[in-house]
């Protein structure tokens, strides 16, 4: 087992895996239940804010990464588990502290009329043929056929709603099926930092 390879050593790359929605690391969070090491494996226990949790793939994928970064890694293993389910008391109470000083939660809104969305950051494909959308910060988030489609897209030259028509279209569905979970991804492309959200509204949660 290489030095580095230690329950400690796990934890502190985890503090590089963030929820896209909220500014604390998944350690300091309190998702983190469990990390168990053999030899040259590491399984990850961890839990979500919520059962429906948007950045379910994505954070999973983050563990994966940063934990095959560690020297000695070979093989990453993470298991989402909702028992006991995670309440705010698990968070660190400094990092309660900073969320509570921090800036209030905002949401994003546009006109899928008017919002020409521009693509930023690079996509790949790992060997096993997994989409990676990757930002500028050289965060990487695991995606799909779809998400990478209406990714590669948004060149800021068409509209949302010219885009979604076309992948309507091309699916041989109406607009109106596909629109919400449409405006879900570019919502969460934009938190992450995969679109440019300059002409997107970033409004205060609650007003």
């Amino acid at each position: 087992m290489a030095d580095s390879l230690t329950v400690d050593g796990v934890m502190n790359a985890l503090r590089n895996c963030y929820d896209p929605e909220i500014p604390v690391n998944i350690v300091d969070l309190g998702l983190v239940y469990n990390v168990a090491i053999d030899e040259d494996s590491v399984k990850v226990r961890m839990t979500l804010t919520t059962m429906g949790c948007p950045a379910h793939a994505y954070l999973m994928h983050q563990v994966q990464t940063e934990i095959e970064k560690i020297p000695g890694v070979k093989k990453a293993e993470v298991e989402i588990v909702w028992d006991p389910p995670w309440t705010p008391d698990k968070m660190n109470p400094e990092a309660r502290k900073r969320l509570e000083a921090g800036e209030e939660p905002v949401t994003i809104e546009f006109n899928p009329a008017t919002f020409k969305p521009k693509k930023k950051g690079h996509i790949a494909k790992t060997p096993d043929g997994k989409i990676v959308l990757i930002n500028e910060a050289n965060a990487r988030y695991l995606g799909s056929d779809d998400i990478a489609n209406l990714w590669e897209r948004s060149n800021g030259e068409k509209t949302l709603e010219e885009v979604i028509v076309d992948i309507a279209g091309e699916k041989k569905l109406a607009p109106t099926e596909i629109r919400n979970q449409v405006l879900e991804v570019v919502t969460q492309l934009i938190t992450i930092g995969l679109l440019r959200p300059e002409e997107a509204l970033v409004l205060p949660l609650h007003q």
